[in-house]
């Protein structure tokens, strides 16, 4: 059975998209602040925060809302197909890695609630490659881990298309803006 590895935040939903009003909101009304957010971070937020108004932000809205973030269009379509075709769907996400962030305990009811099948789900990696000795595919938004796995591993990378990477090139990765992309790629 030919396997694939996908990422969660800004890969299958707009997490940074969709806290980044959030994080300002929580800046200029309950911080009395003016700063600057930087959405480009999986918690968008501004980089003038102190620690404890980090975990604040974290425990106040990143882990109650994140059951809530939107899936990015055709995301649920494509990996419905995908899973048709006979794919094993394995996510891979660092969500938990941090003390304050709880969210790796909503990963199954969030996959769930967006009718997204899965047979796997490996939360707390930083070093995604790790997983993907049996990955025929690896789906990431971040450069780091898609950088990781076409170095470490046999794995076919595909990159998310986001902000961050929209300058970035790498012949041996495939960027793809959107979930017919990836999934005209594996398909091809």
């Amino acid at each position: 059975m030919s396997k694939i590895a996908i990422d969660i935040d800004n890969t299958i939903c707009n997490t940074s998209e969709f806290f980044g009003p959030i994080a300002e909101n929580y800046d200029r009304n309950i911080l009395h602040k003016n700063n600057v957010i930087n959405y480009d971070k999986i918690v968008p937020r501004s980089d003038d925060w102190s620690k404890e108004e980090l975990a604040s932000f974290i425990e106040n809205y990143f882990n109650k809302e994140s059951i809530n973030i939107p899936i990015k269009e055709d995301a649920v379509t494509y990996i419905n197909k995908l899973k048709e075709l006979g794919y094993e769907i394995v996510f891979i996400t660092n969500r938990g890695i941090k003390e304050d962030d709880h969210t790796d305990l909503i990963v199954t009811e969030y996959l769930e609630k967006n009718n997204i099948p899965y047979d796997n789900i490996i939360t707390k990696s930083n070093d995604k490659y790790m997983y993907l000795d049996d990955c025929d595919y690896f789906i990431d938004d971040a450069i780091h881990n898609c950088e990781d796995a076409v170095e470490k591993t046999n794995t076919k990378v595909i990159m998310m298309g986001t902000n961050k990477t929209k300058d970035y090139n790498n012949d041996k990765i495939f960027k793809a803006s959107n979930w017919q992309e990836i999934y005209d790629y594996i398909t091809k």
